[in-house]
């Protein structure tokens, strides 16, 4: 039967107008539905801010504030009641200073290596391995400052204490290292080429070249990555928590222990504190004076990286006389080209009357010196994995994955903990992935770049450097204590929600990156068959971006799975004798994890809890090393045309 295209009805005359009309209706809701989502990150901003405001007012009703300011003991907990908040802050600068003393001159020079002298492959092996630091627990670092780098100083330096500044700094410098690096590398990759073939015809070497052009181009990029190491090391919980003790007193000495605002805030948090309590108020005021303290330090890196920018883009060349054969110009009238130049300043010097042998030689030095420094990082990797299969893999069999915590560490298992984990690792999935994906959404395909767009942008910015405890503290005045009818108060859906808050910036950002991914062509041809713009989004760019979507998901809940600080804030149990069930009554109960139960063996002065620790980092690494391959296959698969 032959087709006749005249035998088929033609759609009433006023149909495609109600089709349209109802596309833009529909268009609408969607708009307004993204949006209402896409407010969830400022109001999480809002709600800390408001929290620690809010309990900070109560405190300062009971306590003076010249007295806290001033101070020079810390006993909140004493009888005879003192806050000093100078006690708590320098024994967190002593850490912080350390770690970014160990951690800048190394993760600069790694980032030299792996930016201009390591051969692609060579790159390709050794950057994964090096960011792989920043994907290990700092639960982790806390069992190797503890167990393993502690005993190390002792035998070099005579009367260092058993819980010191020392061994928590150096460890917390280890792992800021890739933060460094990474951001680092990347700012000095994205310096042009042109400058580099500028500075090689004039006679530099690579070193001359790097030193004297390279990083005073990347210097923003290179700043901000010291200013994020810098609050990740303020924030840091877990290896202070560990490795530095909890003794508060003020001294600059890092061989005696010490106490950071973030152990004091961990330490009444695995104790019983009642709500409105004194105690339970000081722990928001110093959560508040950190988060003070980590907001302005993010806040002048970026007004000084803004300032150097605008420095390098207002630098003129000086105008030349012009020649006498300026009149051959085709058109005279035109003004003379601006030109601008970068702050190098080019000058004659000594250094470049330094013999070519000698110049060859300290580019030489300085290439093997960069090499070594990614190899130190690189090292403690590999020890920090070694010395953990080393204790743990004799614990690890199936009576230890099936078996519960105990007194004795031979019959100790982690069965409640492992089942803790994969039930917060579901929960926060559901929980998150919509929310990343509708604010992704808005702000790539819907939200005009006006101020509404810039206050997300540097919303989501602050949230990302926020330290996790500050947001168990959010969850726990939020989920624990006001949304306690709904969430049963320190249960498995309030660690949840805590979590969901935790990665949100980071699922946020790499969400982004997946949709930016998807190629304008795609989106030009759906508009040019008539979709809108809601079927364009729904039926080609979420389709397209999922692989890349599911990975940044998957990198986010693996910063999850290793997070510590946050559930001891929201009440995990150190002790629990039951796997949550898969009902509605397992989100609303008691739960341990994973890396709480590593803290708890690790806190214990048996040996044989320590050699369960070891093997509950090993089956923790396992978790996060699936993650990570399966996030790499999805990514592999997505750079495929």
């Amino acid at each position: 039967m032959q087709f006749n295209p005249y035998s088929l009805q033609s759609p009433p005359p006023d149909g495609w107008k109600r089709n349209l009309r109802r596309q833009s209706r529909a268009g609408s809701i969607v708009q307004a539905t993204l949006a209402a989502i896409a407010c969830i990150p400022i109001s999480i901003a809002v709600a800390i801010v408001a929290i620690l405001i809010y309990e900070t007012v109560l405190f300062f009703q009971d306590v003076s504030l010249w007295n806290f300011l001033t101070d020079t003991e810390w006993t909140p907990r004493f009888a005879s009641q003192q806050f000093g908040i100078l006690v708590l802050a320098s024994a967190t600068f002593i850490v912080t200073g350390i770690a970014l003393i160990v951690a800048i001159p190394i993760g600069l020079l790694a980032a030299i290596y792996l930016a201009e002298y390591a051969p692609q492959k060579v790159r390709w092996v050794m950057k994964p391995i090096l960011e792989a630091l920043s994907g290990i627990p700092t639960v982790v670092y806390g069992y190797f400052a503890f167990l393993v780098v502690t005993p190390l100083l002792q035998e070099l330096i005579p009367g260092i204490a058993r819980f010191n500044g020392l061994s928590a700094g150096l460890v917390t410098g280890v792992s800021i290292i890739p933060i460094i690096s990474s951001l680092s590398e990347d700012a000095i990759r994205g310096v042009p080429d042109r400058l580099r073939e500028a500075s090689y015809a004039l006679g530099l070497n690579k070193r001359e070249t790097i030193v004297n052009v390279l990083l005073p181009v990347a210097f923003p990029g290179i700043f901000a990555s010291f200013t994020l190491a810098a609050s990740r090391a303020l924030g840091e919980t877990m290896i202070a928590a560990i490795a530095a003790g909890q003794n508060p007193q003020l001294t600059l000495n890092p061989l005696v222990p010490i106490e950071t605002m973030t152990a004091f805030i961990i330490q009444v948090s695995l104790g019983t504190v009642a709500f409105n309590s004194l105690a339970f108020r000081t722990i928001f005021t110093v959560g508040m004076v950190l988060f003070l303290i980590t907001l302005t330090l993010n806040t002048f890196g970026y007004w000084l990286v803004r300032h150097y920018q605008q420095s390098m883009t207002q630098v003129v060349v000086p105008s030349t006389p012009r020649s006498d054969n300026s009149n051959l110009c085709l058109d005279c009238n035109l003004p003379p080209p601006q030109t601008r130049e970068l702050p190098i300043s080019i000058r004659q010097s000594p250094g470049f009357q330094i013999p070519f042998t000698r110049r060859h030689r300290l580019d030489q030095f300085f290439s093997i010196l960069t090499f070594l420094a990614t190899l130190v990082a690189l090292a403690f990797l590999g020890l920090l994995l070694l010395d953990a299969f080393r204790r743990g893999m004799p614990q690890l069999d199936w009576q230890f994955l099936t078996s519960i915590p105990s007194r004795n560490p031979e019959k100790a298992g982690i069965y409640p903990a492992l089942m803790g984990s994969l039930w917060l690792l579901a929960v926060t999935l559901v929980l998150s992935l919509p929310i990343s994906i509708a604010t992704a959404i808005y702000l790539e395909e819907y939200c005009p770049d006006n101020w509404l767009n810039q206050l997300l942008e540097i919303n989501i910015a602050n949230l990302s450097a926020v330290p996790s405890i500050i947001y168990g503290l959010l969850g726990l005045e939020l989920f624990v204590r006001l949304l306690a009818p709904l969430t049963g108060g320190p249960t498995i859906l309030s660690a949840a929600l805590t979590l969901t808050v935790v990665i949100l910036p980071l699922s946020i950002v790499t969400t982004r990156s997946a949709l930016r991914r998807v190629s304008a062509s795609l989106h030009q041809a759906g508009y040019a068959i008539g979709m809108t713009r809601t079927q364009v989004l729904w039926h080609i760019v979420l389709p397209t971006a999922l692989p890349g979507v599911f990975t940044g998901a998957l990198l986010s809940l693996a910063r999850a799975v290793g997070e510590t600080a946050p559930l001891i804030a929201v009440g995990a149990l150190s002790f629990i004798s039951f796997a949550p069930p898969l009902s509605w009554e397992g989100l609303r109960s008691r739960f341990t994890a994973l890396p709480f139960q590593i803290f708890n063996w690790v806190s214990r002065p048996q040996q044989g809890f320590h050699n369960n620790a070891a093997a509950a980092i090993i089956v923790l690494i396992a978790i996060l090393f699936v993650m990570n391959v399966l996030a790499l296959l999805l990514r592999n698969r997505t750079s495929k045309p």
